[in-house]
């Protein structure tokens, strides 16, 4: 990993390929990301926080990035499910900033909050009852889409 940083990598990649290898139980590159235990929950950390505030939040609350702090405080008053995920927004913030116990534990949580959001948004853009889809089929897709997303970024990369 010290070798990604010379290189100026998004630091969020890590996170991808991380959620990527929980997803599909790949226990060996699991294992082997999580040997940096500190470094891996920041990275998934920030991913959470970028899935949280760039899909979930537009797609299934309908709140922009640009939307006033008004609009969100008022929604997050009304609707208890905004406000839970308000609320997740702040632990991956503060886990994205490196301050986190246990990070292989939260590392492997937060990567499932990752998955449930991601599936969350692909069934409230489609038909919310599709009983042939798997997540470990939309998944990796939507990943792959982020990823994509990521590397073509004008955002510096981040530091863990």
């Amino acid at each position: 990993m010290p070798e990604a940083a010379s290189v100026g990598t998004d630091w969020r990649l890590l996170g991808c390929a991380y959620v990527r290898f929980f997803i599909t139980n790949d226990k060996v590159n699991q294992r082997l990301l999580e040997s940096h235990p500190f470094d891996l929950s920041a990275s998934v950390g920030r991913l959470a926080f970028t899935v949280i505030e760039e899909v979930l939040f537009p797609e299934v609350f309908g709140v922009e990035t640009n939307s006033s702090y008004r609009e969100v405080d008022s929604l997050r008053r009304r609707d208890a499910e905004f406000g839970a995920a308000w609320l997740r927004r702040v632990r991956y913030r503060r886990q994205g900033l490196g301050l986190t116990l246990r990070p292989i534990r939260r590392s492997r949580h937060v990567a499932a909050d990752i998955a449930r959001m991601l599936c969350a948004s692909w069934a409230h853009q489609h038909s919310p009852h599709h009983p042939t889809v798997k997540v470990c089929d939309i998944v990796p897709v939507m990943l792959d889409d982020l990823r994509s997303g990521l590397c073509c970024s004008s955002e510096y990369p981040t530091d863990p």
